[in-house]
């Protein structure tokens, strides 16, 4: 999908190359989380620079359950061993991909009684035998090991300063942090684009600002109100969305102009019942049918992947794009459906090529078809910086290895920073040229 594949895997796991590090090594570990959106692009960047360390250096673990170049990028969490990073150090590189939100939640909290994430347990398997299917369940307090490579500012979010949240109903469960200004490194640009569920008519081709932001407060609106044909009043287009964990929400609601950075407005948002599917080239399930009569609000309930309780119906969303079960957005958007019914949402460059290839329609949002060059001279605007948070308490393996990451991401970012004319000093902000 990158320019990783002309690194790869089979170098990376190779049967017979385990690293010998010495028995007096001490093991140092590193834990990104962060974007979904742009895991591929990640997951790209730490395979390459891994491979810098010769052939005892490799992948150890994986929730893929192949050892593709494609599987392993689109894996939601991996573990990397470069033995003898350092004189006598080895190091575990563990990530895990829930969301931007969740990302910056855990980080900034790192020290203060932070929020756990799932992990691969760390140190699973070896360099030459891979882990093949792992399950993410180690649950791992953050510390100044942790970075979060996000795909929105810290201020977009809510996880600024002191701040009391709660983790059930009733508002019985609070727990309080006081999350930390996090330092940031720009690393390229995430674009974003609206898709809309196999079967939409041709008049359906464009979304603008407007149209999505009343799409998101009412949860559904008639076909015609987006073709402005009076012929489509009877069928209803129901939005789709991520949870609040996810970054590419609050891009999508903040280019929208639904919400302020920082301020999070609930949103209606649905959950029809799917059935059936199969399993794409990125081991996302795709393709199901959805169930006739009109699709239930998302229940309330707590977010998975910040511990938040969300009270209010209809706001909550899917906990992952893609999944190879029934509970990803992916397979949700690409499904068929009743006759009278659309579905809406957004996704990122490699989201919405596979609901493409699954049926799915991509619009042009406010008039403008996404490419890159689009991005660069500003007149595509959905999109947001791709960047890497770290505390400043880092660990010293953590701050050299991020560096290593910094230095080799524009070889994989969606859209190079040095490619963009353009720049916005907020999420959904307001975009001027460099020169």
């Amino acid at each position: 999908m990158k320019s990783l594949k002309s690194l790869v895997i089979t170098s990376l796991l190779a049967a017979g190359l385990a690293g010998q590090a010495s028995a007096v090594n001490t093991t140092a570990f590193i834990h990104i989380v962060g974007a979904p959106a742009y895991r591929q692009n990640s997951n790209d960047t730490i395979t390459a620079v891994v491979a810098t360390f010769g052939a005892t250096a490799g992948l150890t673990a994986t929730t893929a359950t192949a050892n593709t170049v494609s599987a392993i990028e689109s894996a939601k969490q991996n573990q990397w061993k470069i033995p003898n990073y350092t004189s006598g150090v080895d190091l575990i590189i563990n990530a895990s991909y829930t969301g931007s939100t969740s990302g910056f939640e855990s980080v900034a909290s790192a020290g203060a009684g932070g929020v756990t994430q799932k992990f691969i347990a760390d140190g699973t398997g070896t360099v030459a035998t891979p882990t093949v299917g792992a399950s993410a369940t180690a649950v791992l307090t953050p510390d100044n090991t942790w970075i979060t490579l996000s795909d929105t500012y810290q201020a977009t979010t809510i996880f600024n300063g002191l701040l009391t949240l709660f983790g059930g109903p009733g508002n019985t469960l609070p727990f309080t942090h006081n999350y930390q200004p996090l330092n940031a490194t720009p690393l390229g640009v995430e674009p974003y684009r609206f898709v809309v569920s196999p079967g939409a008519p041709a008049g359906f081709t464009n979304i603008n600002a407007v149209q999505a932001q009343a799409l998101f407060a009412a949860g559904s609106l008639p076909l015609a109100f987006f073709t402005g044909n009076n012929a489509d009043e009877g069928t209803t287009v129901y939005a789709l969305s991520r949870d609040g964990g996810s970054g590419s929400r609050l891009v999508a609601l903040t280019e929208t102009g639904y919400e302020l950075p920082g301020i999070q407005n609930a949103i209606v948002t649905y959950k029809p019942t799917v059935t059936g599917g199969t399993l794409d080239s990125a081991n996302s399930r795709v393709s199901g049918a959805i169930a006739s009569g009109t699709p239930p609000a998302y229940p309330v309930g707590v977010i998975p992947s910040t511990g938040v309780y969300d009270g209010n119906l209809g706001d909550v969303g899917y906990p992952s794009f893609g999944t190879t079960d029934q509970t990803g957005l992916l397979l949700a958007i690409t499904s068929s459906h009743p006759a009278n019914e659309l579905f809406v949402t957004y996704l990122n460059i490699d989201d919405s090529n596979e609901a493409a290839a699954a049926g799915a329609k991509i619009l042009t949002y406010n008039g403008v078809t996404y490419s890159s060059s689009a991005v660069a001279e500003g007149n595509y605007t959905f999109w947001s910086y791709e960047q890497l948070f770290a505390p400043a308490t880092q660990s010293s393996a953590a701050g050299s290895f991020s560096n290593l990451l910094v230095n080799e991401f524009p070889n994989h970012a969606a859209v190079p920073l040095s490619s963009l004319n353009v720049a916005r000093s907020v999420d959904g902000g307001a975009i001027g040229t460099l020169y």
